[in-house]
C-alpha cells in the first residue's frame, strides 16, 4: 500500500490540518501542502505523471453519459450523498473542464480552492491541506471549475502520458489517501484515470444504444499512463428514456452489464431549477441511488474486500416485479437486511443479479474491464 512519505499531520476534530485562507498564488490552503516538490521522484520519466497505487480499500468510481443531458452530475451528487449515509469517506471531482458539478452544488457561495488555483505542474500534494482547502457540500470535499476553465484533460490520446501542468494524478492521489471513494464527473467520450471503475449512463433509445457500443471498449481499454485498467470494468446505468430497444439487447450491444434502473424524477427537476438542495427530500432517485450504493459491494470503510462482479441484470433490474420469484443468482432488494419501515420504499429499489459461476448470462465485469 502507498503512502505518502510525510505523514499528514492529524489534529482533533477534523481529522486534517486547517486550511489557510489566502490568495490564489499562494495555493490557498496548500501552501507547504507540496511538500515533495524538491525530492528526487522516485517513478522518473513518463511513469512520474502516473497516479501512484492507491491505498488499500479507497476506490475510484467514474461517472459518465452516452449522451449529453442524462443527467450525470445530478446523479453523481445523489451518489456522493448516499456514500456519505453509509458511512464511507467520499470526495467528488469535477473533470470537466467546462465545469458544471459546482453549479449544482451552489459553490459559488462555498470557499474553496477550484481547479484554477491550483498550480499545474505540481507533482505532489500532502492530502490533509489540500482537502482542508477545498469547498464541502454536506461535508463531502469536491474540486471544481469555474469562470476560468477546468482540468487539463487527464491523457489527450488513449495510452499517452498526462500532459506537461496536469496536476490531476497528484489531486487523486491525495484525496485517495483519505477518503473510502472518489467520484470523478468524467466528460463524455475522455478516459477515465487509471484503475478506476466506471458507471455509464444510458437510454434505451436506439442513439445511446449506439454510443455505448463506441464508449464501451474506450473506457475498458485503458487510460494514460500505467497501461490497462486494473478495476473491475464498466457497467451499465438505465434511465428509463426511449424505448426503442430493451435492456438485455442494450447489453448485448454494448457489451457489458446493466446494474441497475434509474428513474426520471421531475421532483429533482423542479427543486434543481428553483436552486434548492435536490437530496434534501425524499424522492425516487434518492432510493434507487441508495440501493445501487449497496448493490456495488464497495469494501467496508477501511476494509479491502473483492471487487464487484454482477451482470445479467436483464431480469433482476427491470424484468422482475415485487411479487417474481427469484431468479437462480439474482440477490434480492432485502436480502442480508433488515425489513425498511418506509412503505412501499423496497419496491424501488433496483435489484442487481449476479452471474452463476461458470454460465455469465451477459458480458460480465472482470478484473481487467472485459
Amino acid at each position: 500500500m502507498w503512502m505518502p512519505e510525510a505523514p499528514t499531520p492529524q489534529v482533533p476534530g477534523g481529522g486534517h490540518e486547517p486550511a489557510v485562507r489566502g490568495p490564489a498564488g499562494a495555493l490557498t490552503g496548500c501552501a507547504g501542502a507540496t511538500g515533495h516538490a524538491d525530492r528526487e521522484d522516485p517513478w522518473p520519466g513518463a511513469q512520474g505523471a502516473a497516479m501512484r497505487p492507491a491505498p488499500a480499500g479507497a476506490r475510484l468510481l467514474a461517472l459518465t453519459g452516452a449522451l449529453g443531458g442524462l443527467g450525470v452530475s445530478t446523479l453523481l451528487i445523489h451518489l456522493a450523498w448516499a456514500l456519505r449515509r453509509e458511512g464511507r469517506r467520499v470526495a467528488m471531482v469535477d473533470l470537466d473542464p467546462a465545469g458544471g458539478l459546482g453549479l449544482l452544488l451552489g459553490d459559488e457561495a462555498l470557499p474553496g480552492l477550484r481547479w484554477a488555483d491550483l498550480p499545474d505542474e505540481e507533482s505532489a500534494f500532502r492530502p490533509g491541506r489540500l482537502i482542508g482547502a477545498l469547498p464541502a457540500w454536506h461535508a463531502i470535499p469536491f474540486l471544481t471549475g469555474d469562470g476560468r476553465g477546468g482540468p487539463a484533460p487527464p491523457a489527450p490520446v488513449d495510452g499517452a502520458a498526462p500532459p506537461a501542468g496536469s496536476c490531476l494524478p497528484a489531486v487523486l492521489e491525495a484525496l485517495l489517501c483519505e477518503h473510502d471513494v472518489v467520484l470523478l464527473d468524467l466528460p463524455r467520450g475522455c478516459p477515465p484515470p487509471p484503475g478506476s471503475d466506471v458507471l455509464l449512463l444510458s437510454g434505451l433509445d436506439l442513439r445511446s444504444a449506439v454510443a455505448c457500443q463506441a464508449l464501451v471498449p474506450r473506457l475498458q481499454a485503458g487510460t494514460g499512463i500505467g497501461g490497462a485498467r486494473q478495476g473491475p470494468g464498466v457497467g451499465l446505468l438505465v434511465r428509463q428514456v426511449g424505448e426503442d430497444i430493451s435492456v438485455p439487447d442494450l447489453e448485448l450491444v454494448a457489451g457489458c452489464p446493466v446494474l441497475a434502473a434509474i428513474p426520471t424524477d421531475r421532483a429533482v427537476r423542479q427543486r434543481i431549477i428553483r436552486g434548492e438542495d435536490p437530496v434534501r427530500s425524499r424522492s425516487a432517485l434518492r432510493r434507487a441511488v441508495g440501493a445501487v450504493v449497496r448493490r456495488l459491494e464497495l469494501d467496508e470503510p477501511g476494509g479491502g474486500g473483492p471487487p464487484c462482479a454482477v451482470g445479467d441484470a436483464a431480469q433482476g433490474v427491470v424484468g422482475g416485479g415485487p411479487g417474481a420469484a427469484p431468479q437462480a443468482g439474482v440477490r434480492s432488494p432485502g436480502a442480508g437486511r433488515p425489513a425498511s419501515g418506509a412503505g412501499g420504499e423496497a419496491e424501488d429499489r433496483p435489484t442487481i443479479a449476479r452471474d452463476p459461476v461458470g454460465e455469465p448470462a451477459g458480458a460480465v465485469v472482470s478484473p481487467h474491464g472485459r
